[in-house]
């Protein structure tokens, strides 16, 4: 009986660490690119970006000096509010530090 009890802490601590691990990692994963330093190769892993798109944004963010909403990039030809929401799942503008 004790073996049994002494098993299922030993289950429940190794769930619970998995867990945890598991959390840290979806964290540190979610962080979002600052946008202003995209380069083409991050920018075309975006679903609806291909190499002209990406370097077209990167060119418009150059021209500008950086941009302050991710809203602006819809200036970018061929770019629409579809494939903002997919840039904006991986992008955002951070603030200088």
């Amino acid at each position: 009986m004790k073996r049994l009890v002494c098993l299922r802490a030993l289950v429940a601590l190794l769930i619970a660490s998995f867990l945890n691990v598991s959390l840290v990692y979806a964290q540190v994963n979610s962080q979002k690119l600052d946008i202003n330093k995209a380069t083409v190769s991050e920018l075309v892993t975006v679903k609806g970006i291909g190499e002209v798109k990406a370097k077209a944004i990167v060119d418009f963010i150059k021209k500008k000096n950086g941009i302050k909403n991710m809203d602006k990039l819809l200036e970018v030809e061929g770019i629409g509010s579809k494939t903002l929401g997919e840039l904006k799942q991986k992008f955002e503008v951070k603030l200088k530090e």
